[in-house]
């Protein structure tokens, strides 16, 4: 399961969905993976939402992947070429999914290992991961 940085944002807010994903992480058969451009943008969000230091969110970012068991992944050509694609089908200003830079890296960080994203909202929920 790749968890995508909406879902990690609302489990560290403890927002209405935090629980269920967590359920829905604990129960997973799949390995547990999340990308560095998460970790980034959940860090940036978590900081400006909580009026913390980005140090202080990074920590807390950390500190959740490390209890959940989620390994961070790397970035390769083949992540960016499939990021491209999600970009041309599903990008802001071409598709009502509207995915931006962050979400076209998460959507092919599930497509490389065939995983389902775990996400929050409605963006992916019209793209082909749904």
């Amino acid at each position: 399961m790749f968890i995508e940085t909406s879902a990690l944002v609302e489990i560290l807010i403890e927002g209405p969905e935090s629980l269920a994903l967590l359920k829905r992480i604990e129960a997973t058969p799949f390995v547990k993976s999340t990308g560095p451009t998460v970790v980034y943008e959940a860090t940036v969000v978590l900081a400006g939402k909580q009026g913390l230091t980005v140090t202080e969110a990074e920590r807390l970012v950390r500190a959740l992947l490390t209890t959940m068991n989620v390994s961070v992944v790397n970035v390769t050509d083949q992540t960016a070429s499939i990021a491209l694609d999600a970009f041309a089908r599903y990008g802001k200003g071409r598709h009502p999914a509207k995915l931006n830079f962050g979400d076209c890296f998460s959507y092919a960080g599930a497509r490389m290992d065939n995983m389902p994203l775990l996400y929050v909202g409605q963006d992916f929920a019209q793209t082909d991961l749904a």
